[in-house]
C-alpha cells in the first residue's frame, strides 16, 4: 500500500465550537489515536487532505504524519471520515496510529479482471456485490486492491470470499458471501388479460346477434312491401 506524507498541526481549540472555528479557516478537525497513546486533536489543511484523497489509492493509504513541523511523528491510517450530507465536504477525520510490526485491519477495494463470456454474449448479468474486502495483515503487506478474475465465470456461478486467497493477508469477511456472480436474465412475458378477451367475445356475440336481428328486420320489411 502506498505511503503519503501529510503535515498536521496540534489543535488546542477543541469541542464542537472549536471544530467549527477550525473549519472556518479552511482546515479539517481530526483526532489521532491508538497504540496505547493519548488522543491528539489535530487540524489538517483541507487542500492537503484533498490532494491525499485524490491519489489512485484514495483513502486506502498509509499516512506518514508530520506533527507541528516534525519530519515524521507517526504512521497512521484513516479509520473514519465524516462528510456533510449535502455538500460532501469533509467535516471530521479519525486517524489511527499503526505499528510496522502489528497487524492492522483495513478495507481493500476489489478489482475485477477479465471479462465473463456469458456476460459478453448477453446470456447473463454481472452482479458485483462486494466492492471491498476487510483484511488483516501487517501494514507493509496491505494491498492497494485485490484482483478477482471473472473470465471463467458462467451463468448462475459465483466467486465467493472463500475462493479468494492473497499472500500474507487474512480476509475477515464471511467466507460464504458472493463477491461477484453472473445472474440469469429474467424474461418478462406480458400477461394477457382474460377479462378483456371475454369482453371481446361477448361483444362479438352481441354484434352477431344484432346483425342477425337487423337482417331479420330487413327481411320482414321486404315481405310486407311485397304483400
Amino acid at each position: 500500500m502506498a505511503t503519503v506524507k501529510l503535515m498536521v498541526r496540534r489543535r488546542t481549540d477543541t469541542g464542537k465550537q472549536g471544530s467549527k472555528r477550525t473549519r472556518a479557516v479552511g482546515d479539517v478537525p481530526a483526532v489521532l489515536y491508538g497504540e496505547q497513546q493519548d488522543n491528539v486533536p489535530i487540524s489538517i489543511e483541507l487542500n492537503d487532505l484533498r490532494a491525499l484523497l485524490s491519489t489512485p489509492s484514495g483513502r486506502n493509504v498509509i499516512i506518514d504524519l508530520g506533527l507541528d513541523g516534525e519530519e515524521s511523528s507517526a504512521k497512521a491510517v484513516i479509520r473514519d471520515m465524516v462528510r456533510d450530507a449535502v455538500t460532501r465536504e469533509i467535516l471530521h477525520l479519525d486517524l489511527q496510529r499503526i505499528s510496522e510490526n502489528k497487524p492492522v485491519v483495513m478495507h481493500v477495494p476489489v478489482t475485477l479482471v477479465g471479462e465473463s463470456l456469458a456476460v459478453k454474449e448477453g446470456r447473463g448479468i454481472l452482479d458485483h456485490t462486494m466492492r471491498q474486502l476487510e483484511v488483516r495483515c501487517l501494514p507493509r503487506d496491505i494491498p492497494e486492491h485485490i484482483d478477482v478474475d471473472i473470465s471463467e465465470l458462467e451463468v448462475k456461478h459465483a466467486i465467493h470470499v472463500s475462493d479468494i486467497s492473497v499472500d500474507k493477508i487474512e480476509i475477515l469477511d464471511n467466507a460464504d458471501r458472493p463477491v461477484v456472480e453472473v445472474l440469469q436474465p429474467t424474461l418478462f412475458v406480458e400477461p394477457v388479460e382474460e377479462g378483456a378477451e371475454v369482453g371481446e367475445e361477448v361483444e362479438g356475440e352481441e354484434g352477431a346477434e344484432a346483425g342477425e336481428g337487423a337482417e331479420e328486420g330487413a327481411a320482414e320489411t321486404t315481405s310486407e312491401e311485397k304483400s
